[in-house]
């Protein structure tokens, strides 16, 4: 069976998503190419029973790793905004995504956020970093050097 091509669109960037299979397992694999940088999404491609289950799975996994990815992002740009020089640390758990700063800067509180608020694929990217900025604000101190 030929490889199956499709573009796909997620958060505003364009993948390329290719379906190949079944392998001697009878099961289909995906990889996912960002156009604009060659980038391969993933080490390994996502697998499936059927041409439908790779895609899905594929398309579950870009909005994980995107989301977080794009989250991230969010904390570094308030970050550079905020506390200029501070280091940001990321951390994450099955649960929650953590972020903190370290250098001349801290938060009194790390901010925490749920993996799905970030992973959501109908979340408002605005209104996270909107809280990121008013949780920068809240907790934000001056390290005493």
């Amino acid at each position: 069976m030929p490889p199956v091509l499709e573009d796909v669109i997620v958060y505003g960037r364009r993948f390329q998503l290719t379906i190949d299979g079944p392998d001697a397992m009878r099961r289909f694999s995906a990889v996912m190419i960002e156009v604009a940088t060659g980038r391969v999404l993933t080490r390994t491609p996502v697998r499936g029973r059927s041409t439908a289950d790779a895609r899905d799975r594929a398309l579950e996994v870009m909005h994980n790793l995107l989301g977080i990815e794009r989250f991230h992002e969010q904390v570094r740009a308030v970050a550079a905004r905020l506390a200029p020089g501070a280091a940001v640390d990321l951390t994450e758990d099955a649960q929650m995504l953590h972020a903190g700063v370290s250098g001349a800067w801290e938060l009194s509180v790390p901010l925490v956020v749920a993996r799905d608020d970030v992973t959501d694929p109908e979340a408002d990217p605005q209104v996270l970093r909107e809280r990121i900025e008013a949780h920068f604000r809240a907790h934000l101190r001056r390290v005493n050097a």
